[in-house]
């Protein structure tokens, strides 16, 4: 793996679109942007907000359930089954308050149970509150994403910001090996269309996820979780650019959290994506050590 190949990934769909334009060269009609100017301008923006917002913690929202501190401290922790026990007790005590419900959902996604996060997140309509509207916002994105990031094989609350998944999205594109990283053998034959339904895939869900943490971002610009899920997402999206600023504007505030080592560990990979590729690469071809309640695509059964 060279490094030339693993920049080639950094720009993600950036280069998946350049592959794209080369396979429809007969085709009167260009193929849409990698990610609607609009979110890419939306990511700069974010970037920005960072420096000039106070941090804003969850805990001390006046909307937060009571037993808030004490979630976020065992989460800080990493402390996930008392997180989950406060959480739920919250739950229990207002099993009506869309709070409780969100801070659950928020704290199952860090639990790495994303599917009884959406479930829960299901059960509210839109929040009142402004805070707790947003945080449901960054939850929702989150916890889609981490569905089809777990479905791929990633493991993790926050995975390694290049999956398999990824991986195989852009070699697909290039048309080098894609059966290997899609299946773990060279002599599956893809379609054309099961090609293209995989990138839109891909596409789709990344684009999506990435306008709703945008939303929450928005919404609350010192809330450093969904400016870290924005960071994350517009890579995937191809704004590395504007990703990387989002990165760097959060540096400062993403110590003695618990996803601290997680982000340490993105922007390495997002300066020298060597070792990210590669890794990905060894993860493809492995046994995919899904959860009993893991789901494939519909489209493609290893995206």
């Amino acid at each position: 793996m060279t490094l030339v190949f693993a920049a080639t990934f950094v720009i993600g769909l950036v280069a998946l679109g350049i592959a794209l334009r080369a396979r429809q060269r007969r085709r009167t009609q260009s193929p849409s942007p990698v990610v609607p100017t609009d979110l890419a301008r939306r990511v700069a923006a974010v970037a920005s907000a960072i420096e000039t917002s106070e941090p804003w913690r969850p805990s001390s929202d006046r909307d937060a359930p009571e037993s808030a501190a004490a979630i976020e401290v065992a989460l800080i922790a990493g402390d996930h089954d008392k997180a989950l026990q406060a959480a739920e007790a919250a739950l229990a005590a207002a099993p009506d308050a869309a709070p409780a419900r969100v801070w659950l959902a928020w704290t199952l996604c860090a639990a790495q149970e994303p599917y009884a996060a959406i479930g829960q997140l299901e059960r509210i309509g839109k929040p009142d509150a402004r805070s707790i509207s947003a945080l449901a916002d960054y939850v929702s994105a989150r916890a889609e994403y981490l569905v089809f990031e777990h479905g791929a094989g990633a493991i993790g609350p926050v995975p390694p910001l290049v999956t398999s998944a990824d991986l195989a999205v852009v070699t697909l594109a290039s048309g080098r090996g894609a059966a290997t990283w899609l299946t773990g053998a060279t002599d599956v034959q893809l379609s054309g269309a099961q090609v293209k339904q995989a990138i839109a895939e891909h596409r789709e869900i990344t684009a999506r996820c990435l306008a709703r943490a945008l939303d929450a971002a928005e919404a609350l610009p010192g809330f450093a979780d969904a400016a870290y899920l924005v960071a994350r997402l517009a890579v995937k999206a191809g704004a590395v650019t504007a990703a990387t600023a989002v990165f760097d504007a959060l540096a400062p505030r993403m110590a003695n959290r618990p996803d601290a080592e997680a982000f340490a560990r993105d922007r390495r990979d997002l300066a020298d994506p060597t070792s990210a590729v590669a890794a990905a690469k060894v993860r493809a071809t492995a046994p995919v050590p899904t959860a009993a309640t893991a789901k494939r695509s519909h489209r493609l059964r290893v995206l």
